[in-house]
């Protein structure tokens, strides 16, 4: 067996082009500071109503907000990556919404699979409450179960963002799905690698920009305290408390809302990087990994409906076809035949549709 060497970790360094893409960056900073400040407004109007329905209601709004820009900001990007023309805002922000659509699905998919995998494991560990075979079941179980979970956790962190940049690169929810399972599959210390070399990359620059912007925050934020608490003293000795706290929370809230936008921008910029990061990573790892799997289950959805339509009942309206008397005669008329000739299936002959992507028959891709 040939050991199969990537010499594109280098690529990885191209992440930080992402700084370059105006459009990129504006897509996301916009839909971080929008979804931010929907978020944001939910918890005070949850404050001052006290109730917490319209906290959640804009709180789900703003994440998907966040999730679309995400989403169209990763577009930009892929055509950024294979230097192709970036497509507009506009097309991004429709784009994203689709783009969003899948993986908010992919996601929900993953969680499920987890889920299950956990349950599975459960119910292995009930074993133990066997009286008398419960060391036993220990024993022969748990060791394997903790690779079981462990494999999956590592399916689900690696899994899941090649899942994301196949949604960018157009590919379909289940082809999404299968190619980066398959991916982590047969690559699985190859996408390791990259994803651990672009963590290098970024975790650094990513803790210098927190750094700094928050020692500057704390700074200015103190600044801004400071003012607000001294600013109104003597209110508060003329009996103007409630005053003095009402104009306090503004000026600090006024501030912290303006702060909590540049820290908005700081982790768009840094989402970019690991956003283009991403799609390099899938691009050098996704070489020569076959779409075998979601051709099988393609195969297998096609058949299934093809047997739906054939037993599917078809309703006639008596009004379109006037049944004749039994003692009339009616002579035979040749039923036409269609001008184009029907096609079939090259691996088992069968006639399929100009339409059909797999044989009903057999499951044999056509096209």
């Amino acid at each position: 067996m040939t050991m199969r060497v990537n010499h594109n970790l280098g690529a990885l360094l191209r992440c930080y082009e992402a700084l370059y893409n105006w459009r990129a960056l504006a897509m996301l900073a916009g839909s971080f500071v929008l979804g931010g400040l929907t978020i944001s407004g939910g918890v005070a109007i949850a404050a001052h109503t006290q109730s917490e329905a319209p906290a959640v209601l804009l709180g789900l709004l703003g994440a998907l907000i966040i999730i679309v820009g995400l989403n169209g900001a990763g577009l930009i990007l892929v055509d950024q990556a294979y230097e192709q023309e970036l497509r507009s805002l506009g097309a991004a922000f429709f784009g994203g919404i689709q783009s969003a659509l899948y993986v908010i699905g992919l996601g929900l998919l993953l969680g499920l699979g987890i889920t299950l995998v956990m349950l599975f494991v459960y119910l292995l560990t009930l074993l133990a409450r066997i009286p008398g075979m419960g060391g036993f079941f220990g024993f022969v179980f748990a060791g394997p179960l903790v690779l079981v979970l462990a494999a999956a956790y590592a399916v689900l962190a690696l899994a899941g963002p090649l899942m994301v940049a196949a949604v960018w690169h157009g590919e379909g929810f289940l082809t999404s799905f299968t190619r980066a399972v398959a991916i982590v599959l047969k690559r699985p210390l190859e996408v390791l690698l990259h994803f651990l070399v672009l963590g290098v990359l970024v975790l650094p620059a990513a803790g210098f920009l927190g750094a700094i912007v928050g020692a500057a925050s704390a700074l200015v934020g103190g600044f801004y305290v400071s003012a607000a608490a001294g600013g109104d003293v003597a209110s508060v000795f003329s009996g103007g408390l409630s005053g003095w706290v009402s104009d306090f929370g503004a000026t600090a809230g006024g501030a912290g809302i303006s702060m909590g936008m540049v820290w908005f921008l700081v982790l768009s910029v840094m989402s970019l990087i690991y956003g283009l990061g991403m799609i390099l990573v899938y691009r050098s790892t996704n070489e020569g990994v076959g779409t075998e799997v979601a051709d099988a289950v393609g195969a297998t959805l096609s058949q299934f409906k093809r047997k739906l339509d054939e037993h599917k009942p078809r309703a006639v309206d008596p009004r379109s076809a006037p049944q004749a008397p039994a003692e009339a005669f009616v002579p035979s008329v040749p039923t036409p035949q269609s001008s184009a000739a029907p096609q079939h299936c090259s691996a088992c002959g069968s006639a399929v549709s100009a339409d059909d992507v797999f044989c009903g028959n057999c499951g044999h891709r056509l096209r």
